[in-house]
């Protein structure tokens, strides 16, 4: 039988976190307007605490089983510990795919909820047979609602969980769902046993005093069939480089591909030493700019905050309470003097803002 490319992509509601530390309640927010109702976040997040298990969470996976169980009927959800990354997508994968229900991934070492509510396989004999990439939905202001990540630059994001106190140290955490009874959970090693991903190598290239790094984010969506209504008739705008303070995430490129002066679509491609690897693509929201501020918009800020001297100005970012989405980096100014300030885009508060540091989460989940 012959090898077939296609996508599965669950209409699942969006809606962005209300507080810095409501991710949880967001993507259960999500998951069970898909399902049923639309229910605030104000009491899913007091359901979550009256139901984690640990402390230090916002929420924890217990807390996100528990809500989303909870309010959508005869849905049995249960959190995993996953030994591998692979496993899991897979999983999730299957999930999404055979049983139309999307799940929970806990990224950035379990500081982060992130909906998975898609996938790009492909498939022999009616059954996913390689996995291509994942659509997620992250509750972090991110100017966009659907955002695909090719599948091993997602392994970037979704990353063991680094809490040494907590039962789910060391694991790779979902909150997955299925129908029926309790005792009819899924066996999940059978379904995914005949699964594979997709090599990195069919989504990267050498990176040379030559290569069109626009270019190669356009033939790469082209390829996996990605925003192709947005991308017909754009051009590229001006590429950015971003780069990394965390030593677990490569620098990257954001690449807008704009009409008439819009953006409409923004690519990201990770650098891993000479070689650049196409990571992930959003479609923008209407009229938002691929990154906010810009740079005039955070020199204001910065000088209207006293410190106009620091002229040094560069894109970057890590997962911190600044931001926890690599689509909302911050600007970095300095001066030879080795003074810093950052400066970024609450979405919180909504208005550009001057940090001293880009400071840990205080809360997991």
């Amino acid at each position: 039988m012959p090898v077939l490319a296609t996508d599965t992509n669950l209409a699942v509601p969006y809606y962005q976190q209300e507080t810095d530390y409501y991710c949880g309640p967001a993507v259960a927010q999500m998951w069970i307007d898909f399902h049923s109702s639309l229910v605030s976040q104000n009491t899913l997040y007091t359901f979550i605490q009256n139901h984690n298990i640990e402390s230090g969470w916002s929420t924890d996976p217990q807390g996100l089983e528990d809500v989303v169980g909870n309010y959508v009927t005869n849905l049995i959800t249960d959190d995993h510990k996953w030994s591998s990354a692979d496993a899991a997508i897979m999983g999730q994968a299957v999930d999404t795919v055979n049983r139309g229900i999307p799940s929970a991934s806990l990224i950035h070492e379990g500081y982060h909820w992130n909906a998975v509510k898609g996938v790009s396989y492909t498939q022999y004999g009616g059954q996913i047979y390689q996995i291509n990439g994942v659509w997620v939905q992250d509750p972090w202001y991110t100017m966009s609602a659907n955002i695909y990540y090719a599948v091993n630059s997602w392994k970037n994001e979704f990353t063991q969980v680094d809490f040494p106190s907590s039962t789910w140290d060391n694991y790779w955490v979902t909150v997955q769902g299925y129908w029926g009874s309790r005792g009819g959970a899924p066996d999940y090693d059978k379904e995914i046993e005949n699964i594979r991903l997709m090599d990195e190598s069919a989504v990267s290239t050498p990176i040379t005093a030559e290569t069109d790094i626009a270019g190669f984010a356009r033939e790469q969506m082209n390829k996996q069939d990605l925003f192709q209504e947005e991308l017909k008739g754009s051009s590229p705008g001006n590429t950015v480089l971003v780069h990394s303070l965390n030593k677990n995430y490569p620098d990257y490129y954001l690449i807008p591909f704009e009409k008439d002066g819009v953006p409409v679509v923004v690519s990201k491609v990770d650098v891993k030493g000479d070689t650049a690897v196409f990571s992930a693509g959003a479609a923008l929201e209407k009229g938002a700019s691929s990154i906010k501020p810009d740079l005039d918009e955070a020199r204001k800020a910065l000088e209207y905050a006293g410190y106009g001297d620091l002229e040094n100005a560069r894109l970057v970012w890590k997962p911190c309470e600044q931001t926890m989405s690599e689509f909302m980096p911050v600007w970095e100014f300095s001066n030879n003097a080795n003074e810093i300030k950052y400066v970024g885009y609450n979405p919180f508060e909504q208005k550009v803002m001057v940090y001293d540091n880009l400071t840990p989460g205080k809360m997991r989940g």
